[in-house]
């Protein structure tokens, strides 16, 4: 007899997972819940045995219970592990009797799983959980996942319901991402699913085939390519009647509730309705206690705490904690001339404002009448400090409208205190930002101050020396000095390098490794390169036409448009060919490998320029980029030579740098060579030529064409 025949006789009791076998184990009839259960369409069951079911009963052993129930006249009960749908094997009741249809004997076994037990044991469960203070998502997550395993065809979705009637995701952990971020946020309405449709209308929604259903025309694209065919749409309702949230479960086919599944639902709408509840209760509880009422910010309280996360996370990270105390000027001003309402409305704007500012909503607050506080974390300079405190101060400057049509304007004192430091908990690093703010206001206002002596002197300092750098440039205040490079094949000088040297008037000589970090964090870079270019080959023009410039190049210039035409008029104006300029970049140039930076080295080699690799060996040292990149020459780093002579392992990094670029037709130089051992190395080593102090200082352009007329007497010996 088939399925087909024998599936009438099942139809009795649709909601019991019931199959049939026959003395073999063979499967011939099941009823749909049997089929739900087990997530499977008919073609897919037909041919199954029992132990495709119960693994534990094999062959062996339904021998044994074929004739147990053939031979009795009660049914055998028996408790197996079956596999559930989601998660770990679950224990059932098997209970196993006999059942003739048409003259066939066969084995009726039911499936049981005391589904009150179970709700009960659910129920507690959740309600424990709840009072553990398990937050509320964890909390729907574990409600979700009970559930689908009393109830292994159906996955539920849980959902919250705004302030703004938005449907906002909470849990449904056999759901796709992409689903459930296509639900959240979506209003509630008619024809907004059958959860937005639960929600409008204030009770359940079932949906028995979701492809035909116009109420799901907007979002059947969403569920049906997921296998979702049905969908029952429960509100959950708070103790006064308002609707909070929204309990569904979907189904893999076109089908309603069963008796069973609704009371799940009435259990988990409950338990749901609790859970929600008292999240309300614990926001509204934690709004009054951290949140000013004003402008909606965290208050001091929650700021406090903020900076104490922030010092226990950077006593980890050993990241820094920087606390900007923000105060108001005039602004009491405003409350005795256009009345408190209008100040509450700007208190209300410069929150506003300050928000915009960051990420972390909790980063910012308002510590109390005109005073606010951000606070940061992480890798921070003392530049990146500093140039925040400058943007709060201009953000606060722009002028605020009043609703009355007044142009109001105020600004900012702000104090700075970073952390770890002298302050010990998040009390003292508040504190002494406002002590710092307070410090600003009796100097004078609209400025920022640092509440750490030797911060704050530093950063007076530095702002010093941008200013003094600036002058230098429309002063005229700096100079190029030039080292020698010596060939080793020939003894001669074939190029000098231009180096940077500024002439301060009250500091006497500035080195570049001191400006030069200061020219690329204030963007002076540009217009000192640029300077240092143009100089160096009009210095050309003076040499002899053997000897080249070597002009070293900042990456932040390749970030800039219109080097290659800087190069070009440099050239043009100083009227030499471009073979006898030599530019220097660093790896970092190279390993940036951005299209920009690519391209203009290309130009720059289409120019005819020449192309030095410097301080190779201390960057990333990628010897790829040698093959890819046109580089003329590489520059070894002087810390490799300087150990040549007593380091093996120095020695052998210099043999290879010197094999592969001449492998592939590149030229090298060897930096810092300051004793005659050194230079002995690397002349043994094969490199080109030689710089250092041995061979010749950084000197003044004078004095470099002084040393060339004597060019006789200033060769190193080639041998």
């Amino acid at each position: 007899m088939s399925a087909r025949e024998i599936r009438p006789e099942l139809e009795h009791a649709p909601y019991s997972p019931i199959a049939l076998f026959d003395e073999a184990g063979k499967l011939h009839g099941w009823s749909p819940a049997f089929a739900d259960t087990r997530a499977l369409t008919p073609p897919e069951l037909r041919g199954c045995r029992i132990d495709d079911f119960w693994g534990e009963i094999d062959a062996a052993r339904w021998s044994g219970i074929w004739q147990a129930i053939q031979n009795g006249s009660a049914p055998l009960v028996l408790q197996v592990e079956e596999p559930a749908r989601r998660g770990a094997d679950e224990l059932v009741e098997l209970e196993i009797g006999r059942f003739v249809c048409e003259g066939m004997s066969l084995a009726k076994v039911e499936t049981r799983r005391a589904p009150s037990l179970r709700l009960h044991l659910l129920q507690q469960e959740i309600l424990q959980a709840m009072a553990y203070g398990l937050p509320l998502r964890d909390l729907m997550d574990m409600l979700c996942r009970r559930v689908e395993s009393l109830a292994p065809s159906v996955t539920c979705s849980i959902l919250a319901v705004d302030r703004q009637l938005r449907l906002r995701h909470l849990a449904s952990p056999s759901l796709p991402e992409h689903y459930a971020r296509a639900i959240d946020g979506t209003p509630a309405g008619p024809k907004c699913g059958s959860c937005g449709t639960a929600v409008s209308r204030g009770e359940p929604v079932e949906v028995t085939d979701i492809a035909t259903d116009p109420l799901w025309e907007d979002y059947r694209h969403l569920a049906l390519p997921l296998g979702l065919r049905a969908c029952w749409s429960s509100p959950i309702k708070s103790a006064d009647g308002r609707v909070i949230g929204v309990f569904a479960f979907y189904y893999p086919r076109s089908r309603g509730p069963t008796p069973l599944e609704r009371q799940i639902v009435a259990t988990c709408l409950h338990l749901s309705m609790i859970a929600l509840e008292y999240e309300e209760t614990r926001a509204r509880a934690y709004e009054y206690a951290f949140t000013d009422p004003l402008t909606h910010l965290p208050n001091r309280a929650r700021f406090q705490q903020r900076v104490s996360e922030c010092l226990a996370i950077g006593a980890e990270t050993r990241q820094r904690v920087a606390v900007h105390y923000i105060g108001l000027d005039r602004f009491r001003g405003v409350n005795e001339l256009l009345g408190y309402a209008a100040g509450d409305e700007l208190l209300q704007d410069v929150a506003q404002r300050l928000t915009s500012l960051v990420k972390d909503r909790d980063a910012v607050a308002r510590i109390g009448g005109d005073e606010f506080a951000l606070v940061h974390i992480g890798n921070l300079r003392d530049e990146q400090i500093a140039d925040r405190a400058r943007k709060l101060i201009e953000l606060l400057e722009m002028p605020f409208k009043s609703s009355c049509g007044y142009s109001v304007p105020l600004g900012a004192s702000v104090g700075i205190a970073v952390g770890p430091g002298e302050a010990s908990d998040a009390d003292d690093l508040i504190h002494d930002a406002a002590l710092a703010m307070r410090r600003v206001k009796e100097m004078g206002r609209g400025a920022y101050f640092f509440y750490e002596k030797d911060l704050n002197e530093r950063m007076q300092a530095r702002r010093q020396a941008e200013a003094d750098l600036r002058s230098a440039l429309a002063n005229d205040e700096h100079e190029l000095y030039f080292q020698p490079v010596i060939d080793l094949s020939s003894g001669a000088v074939e190029r000098v390098e231009a180096l940077l040297r500024w002439h301060h008037p009250e500091r006497g000589m500035v080195m570049p490794s001191e400006f030069i970090p200061l020219a690329e964090q204030t963007g002076l870079i540009e217009q000192l390169g640029a300077w240092a270019l143009r100089e160096a080959c009009r210095a050309a023009k003076k040499l002899p036409p053997s000897v080249a410039v070597a002009v070293n190049l900042s990456p932040l210039q390749f970030e800039r448009p219109g080097l290659v035409e800087t190069v070009a008029h440099a050239l043009e104006d100083a009227g030499i060919p471009p073979e006898r300029l030599e530019l220097e970049i660093t790896e970092s140039v190279l390993l940036c490998d951005s299209p920009v930076n690519s391209a203009v080295l290309d130009q720059l080699g289409d120019l005819g320029v020449g192309l030095a690799l410097d301080d190779f060996g201390t960057g990333y040292s990628s010897l790829s980029y040698l093959h890819r990149f046109s580089v003329d020459r590489v520059k070894i780093d002087h810390s490799f030579v300087r150990e040549i002579a007593c380091n093996e392992g120095a020695l052998k990094i210099v043999r290879a740098i010197v094999m592969l670029a001449h492998s592939l037709g590149i030229k090298v130089t060897a930096e810092g060579v300051e004793t005659d051992e050194q230079l002995a190395a690397v002349r043994g080593e094969g490199c080109d030529s030689v710089q250092g102090y041995y061979t010749g200082a950084p000197q003044p352009l004078e004095d470099l064409l002084h040393r060339l007329q004597h060019a006789a007497g200033a060769r190193v010996s080639a041998a």
